[in-house]
């Protein structure tokens, strides 16, 4: 029960980080584009993509099923449930309509593999060497320790 209760906050906290950003983010753009207001409808959508992203990040970062396997097979988990439903729901929602449409399309790929592919190497080459570090300190602490 206490994992349950563990993964539901997770779920509560991302989806009021994801859809608080992703709302701001959207007024800012909406605003800028000449547009003063935005429909329920609308909000409604970003809501159920959000809640979708955020059960993707919880089962793929936080279930005991997940966390045995490695950051990067995670991250792929992630990516392969969330952004096949965030198209089709940028589809629904007409983000990407009107002039441009297969540039913009394209952009959104861009930007989902950069952020794959930057999160891959800073697992690498960064998350790697310092968990090389923090085992090696540990391996020195535990053979101190019992050498006492």
């Amino acid at each position: 029960m206490e994992d349950i209760r563990r993964l539901l906050v997770y779920f509560r906290n991302a989806l009021a980080f994801s859809y608080s950003w992703l709302v701001l983010c959207t007024l800012a753009v909406s605003f800028a584009g000449g547009k003063d207001s935005m429909s329920v409808a609308f909000l409604f959508k970003l809501l159920a993509l959000c809640a979708w992203g955020s059960i993707c990040f919880v089962f793929a970062f936080f279930t005991k099923l997940m966390k045995k396997r490695g950051f990067v097979f995670c991250l792929t988990v992630f990516f392969l449930l969330f952004v096949p439903l965030e198209i089709f729901v940028f589809y629904l929602m007409g983000i990407f309509e009107g002039s441009g449409t297969p540039l913009l399309w394209i952009t959104l790929a861009v930007i989902v593999a950069v952020f794959y592919i930057s999160a891959v190497l800073i697992d690498v080459f960064i998350m790697r060497r310092k968990a090389k570090d923090y085992t090696e300190k540990l391996l020195e602490y535990n053979s101190k320790k019992t050498l006492h």
